[in-house]
């Protein structure tokens, strides 16, 4: 056998091409792809898809919403939050907050306080930021990665805020599965129920009592439901059943909907410490007619751009 037969010269790889950047992506026609950037950030592991549509047109229909949701064969997350044009100019943007089933939030504390960092690295906005919400104006404020500040309003404590009729207060009384429950409610521009337990809040149990306390027929348009225990004057341990997302490793307006609440009631002192299995959320309340304000880190993880069927302009 002829050895040098065997021999063959080397072929030379082509260089691969550069990647394309970011900018070059958002730019490429329609037809090609989507051009939709996107950054995933996360507070607490409460996780969040943002899109930039202050400068653009974005229609978002709820399947695609549901689609880039699903943390299998998506983004994965459990809000959307698209940033949409202000309409006046007392603001620095408005938040369309979108669940990962494709509804509407009107609220998220730990949304605003992941825009707030986006905006401070993207913008170069430093300090206070006002964001329009559906359920109003949050005010935020952005000291450093571990300390991003948001006041999401002023607690209301009444049946009606969050969607329950009839004349009687909290705590009420409902049956969930045969097991009797004594309930709290506060809405945070969203609306909240409240569990006071005596054991530290299970993730079966949340499971359990949340998915069908949140969907009972009473709710006007559902609601989230929050477990929490009472641990100290100073913390709160708490888990929260999301409206439209379900079990989430931490909820903003849900721990200020159990500091108020607990407060209201004498039970903690201020300011509270909100322990959730993503983490701690400070929150502060002066007291009736007060805004109240969450203190804690958000985190940008990483950004893209997805391919979007839906027409943009």
């Amino acid at each position: 056998m002829n050895r040098r037969r065997l021999l063959r010269k080397p072929t030379r790889m082509k260089k691969p091409a550069s990647s394309p950047t970011r900018r070059e992506l958002e730019d490429m026609p329609e037809r090609v792809i989507g051009n939709l950037a996107f950054d995933k950030l996360e507070a607490l592991g409460n996780d969040f898809m943002l899109i930039d549509a202050r400068e653009r047109s974005v229609n978002l229909p709820g399947e695609i919403v549901r689609q880039w949701a699903d943390r299998h064969r998506g983004v994965g997350f459990d809000q959307l939050l698209v940033l949409r044009p202000s309409d006046d100019d007392t603001h620095h943007c408005r938040v369309e907050i979108r669940n990962g089933d494709g509804s509407e939030a009107e609220q998220c504390g730990n949304g605003m306080r992941a825009v707030a960092l986006w905006l401070s690295r993207h913008d170069g906005l430093e300090g206070k930021v006002r964001l329009a919400t559906a359920a109003g104006t949050v005010e935020a404020h952005y000291h450093s990665d571990d300390e991003i500040s948001a006041t999401l309003g002023v607690p209301d404590f009444s049946p009606t805020a969050v969607g329950l009729s009839g004349a009687e207060g909290f705590p009420r009384q409902f049956t969930v599965s045969g097991e009797k429950v004594s309930v709290y409610g506060a809405s945070m521009g969203n609306p909240h129920l409240l569990l006071i337990d005596d054991r530290p809040p299970e993730a079966g149990r949340l499971e359990h009592i949340g998915r069908a306390l949140g969907q009972h027929p009473a709710l006007t348009h559902g609601a989230n439901v929050g477990l929490a225990m009472v641990e100290s004057p100073r913390r709160i341990r708490l888990r929260v059943f999301e409206r439209g997302a379900g079990p989430t490793r931490a909820c903003g307006s849900g721990a200020c909907a159990a500091a108020a609440i607990l407060l209201s009631l004498d039970r903690v002192e201020n300011p509270v410490e909100v322990v959730q299995p993503g983490g701690t959320l400070v929150v502060n309340w002066l007291g009736p007619g007060q805004p109240v304000l969450t203190t804690g880190p958000a985190r940008q993880v990483f950004e893209g751009v997805i391919s979007c069927p839906t027409q943009t302009s």
